[in-house]
């Protein structure tokens, strides 16, 4: 696949999946054998992993958006700078939802390769979504 390819198989990532709550393009998407890196999962490999941390946050944030920003893509990799803007409607990490909704900057690398996404890092505002629930204080609040 060529650049332009790899990254409209990232695009509906965001527009068939995370945007849909619908799980079943991960397998069009996705090898057998992905490698998945988030700050919460930790590093666990296989489809069931990606699948799992999908069903994590849209169970917190159901009906969430993604704005994208910025798509960089060379030789089999494609990152991308995005936005999640979202209602907290659900459990989140053992917190009662909040109502709240949040705008989460993040940048997420692909790894491509024979069409499908082999590995995937998440590096997502976590800390700055938490302070947006109310999870953390904000620094420029408790110095003030």
């Amino acid at each position: 696949m060529n650049l332009e390819q790899n990254k409209q198989l990232v695009r509906r990532v965001y527009e068939e999946v995370q945007d849909t709550g619908n799980l079943r393009p991960i397998d069009d998407l996705f090898a057998p054998e992905v490698i998945v890196h988030d700050t919460f999962a930790g590093t666990v490999q296989g489809i069931e992993a990606f699948r799992n941390l999908t069903a994590f946050f849209q169970s917190s944030f159901p009906g969430h958006k993604t704005t994208l920003d910025i798509f960089v893509a060379e030789g089999d990799y494609v990152a991308v700078y995005h936005t999640h803007h979202a209602k907290n409607d659900g459990e989140f990490i053992g917190n009662a939802p909040t109502g709240i909704t949040v705008h989460v900057p993040g940048i997420e690398l692909y790894r491509l390769a024979n069409g499908k996404i082999v590995e995937f890092w998440r590096h997502d505002d976590d800390l700055g979504l938490m302070r947006q629930l109310g999870m953390l204080p904000n620094p420029a609040e408790a110095s003030a």
